[in-house]
């Protein structure tokens, strides 16, 4: 597809997603279960009902705003060195054509395939290999355009690369050299990469640095893959521009969970993984494609046994506002698992449903606690207007212990001219222990107001999101 198809198909994408309002992303502990699909299927089409997009929508959406996976789904040929030869041959023989048909989408697999460069180093040497044929192909077939395209690949990615007059003959040579001198003439910009220390930072498959690094390169498009426990990061395309200074900052990590081959979401090597990072990476990757809100379902274990589960993702905590699972055991019916969808989508929840939380957007009076995801509402939650008893008690304690102890050891009354008080106040026992009342409900009243909970709510709706602020009385 022509490179501006691709723009205007993913600003179509974008465009989808920002009137729907809100995405849906698949998470999982390891591999995604066979029976995945179906099980989520019903959820992801009431779902969408609700303007929810989910699979490649999103796919295509966050990897032409933020980054690509770093290895495709068929990853690169086996026999990548071999078809290169083929198609070297090809040009070697005359057959410029056939060469291009060869060698055109074995680049396109190793510009898709960064991770297995970063793994391989030596694949390098047939990627040269194929660029310089393919270059020289489309100088024999007259397509000049593209082959100083080709040439000025081959001095991003290999800066000390030289087609010789010996192997390639002169027109082949003087072409690169001219493509060589424009580059040089274009000037240089910066790429700064700024990454965990642990990383290792490769730019166009070659190996730059470990951890953060800035490098001089020349203008154009280059492909940044850092590695991370021998784990590559996704594919980020950044352009470098003349005497201008470009900065990526990649969170290998995070990248290292997003899928957007095969499904769209997260995936973690451990529970310990998904409960640390599920939320805060799905409120990240939604507010990359620009969504209004995330919800987030695949299958778990809840009380030791497989559910499919779905929560609701505040995009201003990156904590969950609202949780519930069904038992994979027995099947759960297409209108159980619609009712999680209408769940997480605002609705009160139907019968059936194992909701663990269901924080402000319940409308039920339940609340949750956002510091401690997972933790069950309880009956009704704690009635807000206790913080305002308290605080009512306090200040009437406080102010009866300050005039009780006021007027401690004086006379009620003004004694006759020449005669002593026989009649005073004794009221610092009481004084002290209404100060002290008074001390307590204040700092109880503190505390109820530290501790309440409020939330904001954002329910998408066509054409945009409806964002409320719910708290409790």
């Amino acid at each position: 597809m022509p490179r501006m198809l691709h723009i205007a198909f993913a600003l179509m994408v974008m465009s989808s997603i920002a009137r729907g309002g809100g995405v849906v992303l698949e998470s999982y502990t390891g591999d995604r279960p066979a029976d995945a699909p179906r099980l989520l299927a019903p959820i992801l089409e009431e779902l969408s009902r609700r303007d929810y997009a989910a699979g490649d929508t999103v796919a295509r959406s966050y990897e032409a705003q933020s980054s690509r996976a770093a290895t495709t789904a068929s990853g690169l040929p086996s026999d990548f060195s071999a078809q290169v030869d083929r198609g070297f041959q090809a040009w070697v023989g005359g057959r410029f054509e056939e060469a291009t048909k060869i060698l055109v989408p074995l680049v396109e697999a190793a510009q898709a395939n960064t991770g297995a460069f970063a793994k391989d180093p030596s694949l390098r040497d047939p990627y040269l290999k194929a660029l310089i044929a393919l270059a020289l192909a489309y100088q024999r077939i007259g397509d000049l355009s593209a082959m100083r395209s080709t040439f000025g690949e081959v001095l991003r990615s290999f800066p000390d690369a030289q087609v010789s007059r010996a192997t390639y003959g002169p027109d082949a040579a003087q072409a690169f050299e001219q493509v060589r001198r424009d580059t040089q003439a274009a000037g240089r910009g910066k790429l700064t990469v700024k990454c965990d220390d642990t990383a290792v930072v490769f730019v166009n498959e070659v190996y730059r640095a470990a951890g953060s690094t800035t490098v001089e390169l020349a203008p154009g498009e280059y492909r940044v893959v850092v590695m991370m426990n021998k784990q590559p990061s996704r594919n980020h395309r950044v352009t470098v521009r003349a005497s201008a200074e470009t900065t990526l900052e990649v969170d290998a990590k995070l990248d290292q969970a997003i899928r957007t081959t095969g499904y769209t979401g997260l995936s973690f090597a451990t529970e310990a993984d998904r409960d640390a990072h599920e939320a805060a990476y799905a409120q990240r990757f939604a507010k990359f494609v620009g969504a209004s809100a995330v919800a987030v379902v695949g299958i778990d274990t809840v009380r030791g046994h497989a559910a499919v589960v779905g929560s609701l993702v505040s995009l201003q905590t990156g904590r969950e506002i609202r949780r519930a699972s069904i038992p994979v055991e027995p099947d759960p019916s297409r209108d159980k698992l619609r009712a999680l969808a209408r769940f997480l989508a605002g609705d009160d929840p139907a019968p059936g449903l194992e909701v663990q939380f269901s924080g402000a957007a319940t409308g039920d009076g339940g609340e949750s606690n956002p510091e401690e995801p997972g933790t069950p509402a309880t009956g009704g939650g704690r009635w807000g207007g206790w913080r305002f008893v308290t605080g009512g008690l306090a200040v009437a304690g406080l102010a009866t212990g300050i005039v009780l102890v006021a007027l401690d050891g004086k006379c009620p009354e003004t004694p006759p001219p020449g005669q002593q008080c026989n009649n005073f106040y004794d009221t610092a026992l009481p004084g002290y222990a209404s100060l002290g009342a008074g001390a307590g409900f204040a700092a109880l009243s503190i505390y109820l107001f530290a501790t309440h909970k409020s939330a904001p709510v954002v329910a998408p709706t066509q054409g945009g999101a409806t964002v409320g602020f719910a708290t409790h009385w």
